[in-house]
């Protein structure tokens, strides 16, 4: 039976609970030791060094939230839910959880002052900007390049799968990372020339053909189509006006651009987890999720117009635009 509005809020509000139940539960270990079956905290406890009662409570924590299943013996098992705490598992959110943990938690508490302010909480909280502070620790960065591998992968295949490339001989992945999108792009046209441009220091080591330099300034030209896969959103709307630019400012006249993003639905409803994805660029950076009228609207100043929008299986679109005239 459903409960009452009073007792979803409560729940609601004790979100902040939640993410560090699952938290302490990568942290510690315990899905992994309960991969060989069902176990109690007393067993657990020496194991992954903890107090067999504290542990018991955030085990019985994540059990209500059905993380994992309490036997009627006092022993827990992994759900299909908690599953996906194991790294390596199929759509395992092991790295997101972590980094909502350790990297955006304190941030949002900075929320309230952002919204009166206008600052970014990340950067209050902090005292400097998302990725200056990933950068000064290496183990913060690993945890964010952890949080978006599986996401990135996931959104690769479906982009692929929606949109049809075959027609191009030639792709630059701008702002492409570790080239996860570019990776898929080879499976599906293994022919194609391609390009992974990023700073040098993150496409170093590639095994893809890679140029390094900075999208703000430039980017390789003459390619049949320029991949810009979520890089817009991390930007306000002048710094991603300066990558569209530099984008437009490479492409032939018969050129495409092939933006993939999340799109802001008309109500919140439609699409939750677009909406909180907004609310994560509003908490940890100075960009933000946009409509599909907003995207174009930012084509149309940087001299490329929308010509498709594709949405695709993992949340995404891809938005195709290709010059004016």
């Amino acid at each position: 039976m459903p409960g009452s509005p009073a007792d979803g809020l409560a729940r609601l509000a004790d979100g902040y609970l939640v993410t560090q139940l699952l938290h302490v539960a990568i942290a510690l270990g315990v899905p992994e030791a309960l991969t060989g079956g069902p176990r109690g905290a007393d067993d657990l406890a020496g194991e992954l060094g903890a107090v067999p009662g504290p542990l018991r409570r955030v085990l019985r924590g994540l059990a209500a939230e059905e993380v994992l299943d309490e036997l009627p013996d006092g022993r827990f098992a992994l759900t299909a839910t908690g599953e996906l705490l194991l790294a390596g598992t199929p759509g395992s959110l092991r790295g997101a959880v972590t980094a909502r943990a350790e990297l955006y938690y304190r941030a949002a508490a900075g929320l309230l002052d952002a919204v009166r302010t206008g600052d970014t909480p990340f950067d209050v909280v902090h005292g400097r900007p998302f990725f200056d502070h990933l950068a000064a620790a290496p183990e913060r960065l690993a945890a964010f390049r952890a949080s978006m591998a599986g996401r990135s992968a996931r959104e690769a295949g479906a982009v692929v799968a929606a949109y049809d490339l075959t027609g191009f001989a030639s792709v630059v992945d701008v702002g492409g990372g570790s080239g996860t999108l570019l990776r898929a792009v080879l499976e599906r046209v293994p022919s194609a020339d391609v390009v992974l441009f990023d700073q040098p220091d993150v496409v170093a080591g590639s095994d893809l053909p890679t140029v390094g330099g900075d999208f703000f300034t430039g980017v390789p030209g003459g390619a049949d189509a320029y991949l810009l896969s979520r890089v817009l959103h991390d930007w306000d709307d002048g710094d991603a006006l300066r990558v569209l630019r530099s984008c437009r400012a490479a492409m032939r006249p018969d050129s495409v651009l092939l933006v993939v993003e999340a799109v802001l639905p008309r109500r919140a409803v439609e699409d939750p987890a677009v909406v909180r994805m907004d609310l994560h660029m509003l908490v940890l950076l100075h960009g933000r999720e946009r409509t599909a009228a907003e995207y174009a609207a930012l084509l149309e100043e940087a001299g490329l117009r929308l010509t498709a929008d594709v949405p695709t299986a993992a949340g995404v679109h891809v938005l195709e635009a290709r010059p004016q005239g």
